[in-house]
C-alpha cells in the first residue's frame, strides 16, 4: 500500500545525487522483511517521489537510481529533466507539496520574510532552512544566485500562477 509509511530514514544526498546513510558514505539499509515496497524520496524543500511498482527488496542490495529516465516513477512529470537526468523538483520551501511562486501559501514569500521584509537585496549567511532553495546555505531574495528564480523556474517559468504538484499518492 503506497500509503502506509513503514520506515523513515534519514540519510544525505550528496552533490553527485547519490544518497548515503547520513556518514556520508554508507548505503541506507532497510531493515525490512525481504519483499516488495514503494520507495518514496523526499527532500527537505525539493517536491518527493514514489517508485511506479514495488521493489524487490532482499538480503542483498538493491539500487534504485531515480537520475535514469529508465526507472519508473509514479505520476505526471515527477521529476525535472534535464538532458537524459532526472532532477528533483525544487522549491517547496513551505514543505506542503507543492511549488507555488503566488498566490496563498506560495514559497516566495517566506523567503522575503526570513531575510527582514523590507530590503528585498539583504542575504542571510550560514544558514540550513528549507527556505534556502539552491542549498548554498544562503537566504538571496534577488540578484545572483538568489533562491526566488529557482521557484519561478519550477513552476515553468513564464507563467508565475502556475503551480507544481508533488506527485505522491
Amino acid at each position: 500500500d503506497p500509503l502506509t509509511v513503514l520506515q523513515r530514514f534519514p540519510a544525505l544526498v550528496r552533490r553527485d545525487g547519490r544518497i548515503t546513510d547520513k556518514d556520508g558514505i554508507s548505503p541506507v539499509a532497510f531493515a525490512a522483511p525481504v519483499g516488495s515496497y514503494r520507495i518514496a524520496l523526499l527532500h527537505r524543500n525539493h517536491l518527493g517521489v514514489i517508485s511506479a511498482a514495488p521493489i524487490a527488496l532482499g538480503s542483498s542490495a538493491t539500487t534504485w537510481d531515480i537520475r535514469t529516465t529508465a526507472t519508473a516513477l509514479f505520476g505526471t512529470t515527477p521529476t525535472n529533466v534535464n538532458g537524459s537526468t532526472r532532477l528533483l523538483w525544487p522549491g517547496d520551501g513551505n514543505s506542503n507539496g507543492t511549488v507555488k511562486y503566488t498566490g496563498a501559501s506560495n514559497d516566495r514569500d517566506p523567503s522575503l520574510s526570513a531575510i527582514g521584509g523590507s530590503v528585498p537585496t539583504s542575504v542571510v549567511t550560514g544558514i540550513y532552512s528549507p527556505l534556502d532553495i539552491n542549498l548554498d546555505g544562503q537566504l538571496r531574495y534577488t540578484g545572483i544566485g538568489n533562491d526566488r528564480d529557482i521557484i519561478l523556474q519550477s513552476v515553468g517559468g513564464s507563467v508565475p500562477t502556475a503551480v507544481r504538484v508533488e506527485q505522491l499518492p
